[in-house]
């Protein structure tokens, strides 16, 4: 029985060593430097010592669970024993106390050996609980492991494509030097259009004026002449005065193209029998820079440049509004 009850300590003849810690060389492990390790290793070296004291415990486990069986075998023997030392201490009352005694102190220690069997069990479930634990935080740290190289890779993958976004950059540099060297060219364009039309505006006026002073000569012949001459004269102003408006109706037209061809292509809807635009104009009394024409197909408008407003009906296109550069250069 005292050989059953003798239990081999658990650390007999290890060396006891903190987890995540390693010897190196024939020395104690506190005679020697330790190499830093990285975070890893030293995981791995916990959860290998920690295998092993799984394992070491597993044996005491089963080691004490030999002794708790031997022991409940003794105590049921003691317990016979007890029984037959009842009966025999009737005949030996002395003899029997004696033994009596030893048998409780036996069972005394055998009960506190139960005791700490259970103790040892509690420690062995905690090992278990913890060791779950440390797998759990291992298959954490191997996710944010995996997490940082992708994220690694990603990074290097953008430091790849750095040149060719610099490329791009310088491509869309030239391509804007380019943009802004057509621009100024198109903007010299557009003021030299501007001045010519100007310069045309200018000729137009005094065209207007010319004409002015013509109706008024011919207005002074008509007090002075009778007859057929006044007729003829009357004729020949109006032949005049239909190729000046053909004349001016061209310039017009060319004029509004130049300044919006979206705008203005599609707005003369009323030719006449040679498929012309056909505006009637009548030259009368006016302010500075301004023609006004009217005939019988159209109402009386003002048409002129700096201020001119041009409208007549049967879908003849209509000019509203001074004439304005930054259209042009837009």
């Amino acid at each position: 029985m005292s050989a059953r009850r003798h239990i081999r300590p658990t650390l007999e003849g290890r060396v006891i060593q903190a987890p995540g810690m390693m010897r190196h060389g024939p020395f104690p492990a506190g005679h020697h430097t330790s190499e830093p390790l990285s975070r890893s290793d030293l995981l791995e070296h916990r959860f290998a010592a920690q295998a092993a004291d799984i394992e070491q415990l597993a044996g005491d486990n089963n080691r004490l669970v030999t002794s708790h069986m031997a022991l409940r075998e003794d105590l049921a023997a003691a317990q016979q024993e007890v029984q037959r030392l009842k009966a025999h201490i009737r005949s030996i009352q002395t003899e029997s106390d004696i033994q009596i005694r030893v048998l409780l102190d036996k069972i005394a220690k055998m009960e506190k050996d139960i005791r700490a069997g259970e103790n040892v069990k509690k420690d062995l479930k905690q090992a278990h609980v913890e060791a779950q634990n440390l797998v759990k935080e291992r298959q954490e740290l191997a996710t944010q492991i995996q997490q940082a190289s992708h994220e690694l890779q990603k990074i290097h993958t953008d430091v790849k494509s750095i040149p060719d976004l610099h490329a791009e950059l310088e491509n869309s540099r030239h391509e804007l030097k380019r943009l802004r060297a057509t621009f100024e060219y198109e903007k010299g364009l557009n003021i030299e259009k501007v001045e010519q039309m100007r310069a045309m505006e200018q000729n137009l006026i005094g065209m207007a004026r010319e004409m002015e002073n013509l109706r008024v000569d011919v207005l002074n012949a008509e007090t002075r002449a009778r007859g057929n001459f006044v007729l003829y004269l009357n004729v020949v102003v109006a032949s005049f005065e239909i190729c000046f408006d053909y004349f001016f109706n061209t310039i017009l037209v060319l004029i509004c193209v130049i300044l919006a061809p979206n705008q203005y292509m599609g707005g003369y809807s009323n030719p006449d029998g040679y498929g012309r635009p056909f505006v009637h104009m009548g030259v009368g009394p006016a302010g500075e820079g301004i023609i006004p024409y009217n005939s019988s197909n159209s109402v009386v408008s003002n048409v002129g440049f700096g201020g001119a407003a041009m409208s007549t009906t049967g879908g003849v296109a209509q000019w509203v509004g001074p004439f304005d550069p930054s259209h042009a250069r837009g």
